[in-house]
This record gives C-alpha cells, structure tokens and sequence, in this order.
C-alpha cells in the first residue's frame, strides 16, 4: 500500500465527497417540486372544478355560474369564501380538508352544507355602492349578511344558506 502524503490527505478533506453533494441535489429537487406540487394543489383547490368535485356543494357551484358573480371575471368561491390574503385562503383551506373528512366519513346531502359569507366580503367589492348616499340611506344595514337578501347574486340554485333565514322562511 502506498502511503498518503500529507498534501493527499489536505486535498480529500477539502473536496466534498460526490455522494454528498449528489445527495443534496437530490434533496433540492425534492423540496422544488414539493413547493411547486403544493403550489399546483393550493391553487387547483381554490377554483369552482375543484368545489363542484363534491356532490353536496355541486349545486351551489351550478347556482353560482347561473348568477350574475359566476360570469366571466366576476368573483370565483374564494373571494367570498375565504378571508382575503394567503393566511385567509390557507384557513378556508384547512376548513375544506375538514369538509373533506366529513363528505368521506359522514356522506351528507346538500341540504346539511351552509356556506355563510361575512357582509364585509361583499361590501370588499361592492363598497362603491355604500358611497352612494341615496343608496345607503334606502339600503336597510350593512351588516346583516348580504346573502340573505341578495342570495340570488350569489348562487341561485334553491338550498338556503342561513339557519336565520330558514327559521324566518325566506332564503
């Protein structure tokens, strides 16, 4: 066996081993296509396609293309159904896996699915309309839920949205 000198010894310290570095690149493409997968996902289960996957919530998404928010870049189900930014999509993301669990474990009817939107996610888009003094002063609140009154704007197919609104007899 030859013996190393101290000048062979200095030079494999200082390469990294190829193992090594084949291994981190195989960890980089990885987490890359992770991101880029989880990226795909987060966006494919925002859209209409992704909601009406579910029977119980297929109506609703028919109701909401026959409505006047379901026209061509009208408002798609997170701008109502989510709180706005990343964090509010990525909560109503998290309220979806929940829905998920329950359509697989529980297997309910539409009837048992409510999808209640805050007033100030309406008004986000429709504030222009409170600037309007003649109509804000005819208008009778703004902060009731718009969609008991205005349920047609939104989905128009006939299952109520509000347990208040059912009680009372209206939709």
């Amino acid at each position: 066996m030859p013996e190393e000198t101290v000048q062979d010894v200095e030079r494999d310290e200082s390469a990294p081993p190829r193992k090594k570095t084949k291994r981190r690149w195989i960890v980089v493409g990885v987490l890359a296509a992770l991101v880029v997968v989880g990226a795909a996902a987060f966006e494919y289960t925002s859209t209409p396609g992704f909601c009406e996957s579910c029977h119980e919530i297929a109506p609703s998404v028919e109701g909401w293309r026959a409505s006047a928010h379901g026209q061509e870049d009208a408002a798609d189900c997170m701008d109502c159904h989510a709180d706005p930014g990343f964090v509010g999509e990525l909560v109503s993301h998290i309220g979806g896996v929940q829905e998920a669990y329950v359509h697989i474990t529980e297997s309910p009817d539409e009837g048992d699915i409510r999808g209640e939107v805050p007033a100030d996610r309406c008004v986000a888009c429709h504030e222009d309309a409170w600037e309007d003094e003649a109509f804000a002063a005819e208008h009778p609140t703004q902060e009731a839920p718009c969609g008991v009154c205005h349920r047609d704007s939104a989905h128009t197919n006939p299952k109520p949205l509000f347990e208040a609104a059912d009680a009372e007899g209206g939709e």
